[in-house]
């Protein structure tokens, strides 16, 4: 054998052995959303719009939604931010890995996960329901209307409710007004904004269904919401925000899988084989699961934290869990949750700007509708004690220690947002 035959025998690859061929391949993790971002505002100002344009995906899939063209039910988007070590300014923010200005590789920042919710009035309470998961938001005005329209008022004070303390406004629709126009609104928007105690909110001008200014609203949120510092190490405790059957018409008994539940874990962890309580159940009777499965909106984990919606597979009968039944419900570590309660001793606090034109009291046998956590139980007041109502469930619900719950009535015909209230008991 020559040398030269010699160094090219040296320079093939040696085959690979029985066990390395049979070794699987490793899977590549997937990275769950670092944040929820709510989208929020009045109906019809380009929320899901916005959201298209930071995220690629339209969030409005449900066939009422696309009939009526209007956000229904929550829905929820991730995207990774990245920026371009070379640019400077707003420009070097994108959510594509490489660079729209110079065409260079851009620094992947993190991915966060938008939660769009809707604006219409009668959808007041899937709003409320959302804004537990948010740990900051986008507040979207419209520039070609006066500031602020009815749902903006509501959302922004729901926000408040929620504890959210970071939040970008989206000038939006900065296209279809003109300068003086726009000038005056964002006037207006600040006012707003330091009525509400949030005077230092950075305000972004963006035309959304043309995707001006999305690079200075990635920076303002980049630079406004931070990333939380969630309690990892606490028992877990997550809200259910969806829940469905993923099996198809015709599949054999011996291949059914169990239910789904879609939620978003507050704090804790989760992994594959762990028992979870799932409360307050069904007709006030706790329900306990195993995870069968995890996924998150980039595949599949085998645990999970806060930040994104996570996909749980379970053990339950998905007859369960179809059409949303399981949507408000706590998923949590076994035992950890107070028992479920019809009855509730609420302290209330009314929201004076919110309702200037309505009756102030809550008065005997009226009708409410209480958002505790991510879910909306109707109730009715029984009797008044000073500030503290006492209110019978149509429906058993779980109620912490200290939690802060969001009370709407129906007037004019639709629920408005009148305060909130603490358990008292």
């Amino acid at each position: 054998m020559t040398a030269k035959k010699t160094a090219e025998h040296e320079k093939k690859p040696a085959k690979a052995s029985s066990a390395e061929k049979a070794a699987p391949k490793e899977e590549k993790k997937a990275e769950q959303a670092a944040v929820n971002i709510g989208m929020v505002g009045h109906v019809d100002h380009g929320k899901t719009s916005l959201t298209q344009a930071l995220t690629g995906k339209w969030t409005e899939t449900h066939s009422e939604e696309l009939k009526r063209g209007i956000s229904i039910r929550l829905g929820y988007a991730d995207t990774t931010f990245y920026k371009c070590p070379r640019c400077k300014g707003s420009e070097a923010y994108t959510i594509k890995p490489a660079c729209t200005a110079c065409n260079s590789k851009a620094e992947k920042l993190r991915t966060v996960s938008f939660v769009d919710a809707p604006g219409h009035e009668t959808l007041l309470t899937t709003m409320l329901s959302g804004a537990a998961l948010m740990q900051g938001a986008v507040l979207v005005i419209a520039a070609n209307e006066p500031c602020p329209q009815p749902q903006t008022t509501e959302h922004l004070v729901a926000l408040k409710i929620a504890g959210i303390k970071n939040i970008v406004v989206a000038q939006n629709k900065i296209d279809l007004a003109d300068k003086k126009q726009a000038l005056e609104n964002q006037r207006q928007i600040k006012e707003f904004l330091k009525a509400n105690g949030f005077e230092n909110a950075p305000i972004v001008p963006v035309a959304a269904h043309l995707g001006i200014n999305v690079d200075l609203l990635i920076e303002a949120i980049e630079k406004t919401i931070p990333t939380p510092s969630f309690e990892k190490n606490k028992p877990l405790k997550a809200y259910c925000i969806r829940s469905f059957d993923v099996n198809k018409p015709g599949i054999e008994i011996n291949d059914l899988k169990g239910g789904v539940i879609g939620g978003s874990i507050i704090e804790g962890m989760i992994k594959i084989g762990d028992t979870v309580e799932i409360t307050p159940g069904i007709e006030g009777k706790p329900m306990q699961t195993t995870v069968k499965s995890l996924n998150c909106a980039a595949g599949k984990l085998n645990e999970a934290g806060p930040g994104g919606l996570i996909g749980i597979g379970t053990t339950l009968d998905p007859s369960l869990t179809q059409n949303d039944r399981m949507r408000g419900q706590v998923i949590a570590q076994p035992g950890l949750m107070p028992l479920p309660t019809k009855k509730v001793f609420l302290k209330m606090t009314f929201i004076e700007r919110l309702i200037a034109n309505v009756d102030k009291r809550v008065r005997t046998n009226d009708v409410l509708v209480l958002t505790v956590g991510a879910m909306t139980a109707l109730g009715t007041m029984i009797k008044e004690k000073g500030s503290v109502l006492e209110i019978d469930l149509k429906t058993p619900a779980v109620i912490e220690k200290g939690e802060k719950i969001a009370v709407s009535r129906k007037e004019g015909g639709r629920w408005r947002l009148i305060g909130y209230a603490t358990p008292e008991k």
